[in-house]
């Protein structure tokens, strides 16, 4: 997926007040072109992600013709780690 099309599938999501954070795995190179490969949606904690799911496919469908695959776990840490700590990203 290119840049622009990824930027505005963001912003639909972002738009959701059910979305905490939308992250993107990226951006490579592939062809001289800057491409997407994967984005992770951290929703609200206690959300059901198959109803947001069905919500979103509509505009998943529309900005992902070609397909796209859905996973649903925990990708992203649930705390800092003691690297997180004394690399500086979190104050104690």
């Amino acid at each position: 997926m290119s840049t622009e099309k990824g930027e505005s599938l963001v912003s639909a999501l972002n738009g959701d007040d059910r979305v905490v954070e939308v992250l993107i795995h990226g951006p490579k190179y592939r062809d001289g072109k800057q491409i997407i490969g994967r984005f992770i949606i951290r929703l609200v904690p206690g959300t059901a992600p198959e109803v947001i799911l069905s919500s979103f496919k509509p505009t998943f469908e529309s900005t992902m013709p070609f397909g796209y695959d859905v996973r649903i776990g925990r990708f992203t840490k649930p705390k800092p780690t003691v690297k997180d700590y004394l690399s500086g990203r979190v104050s104690r």
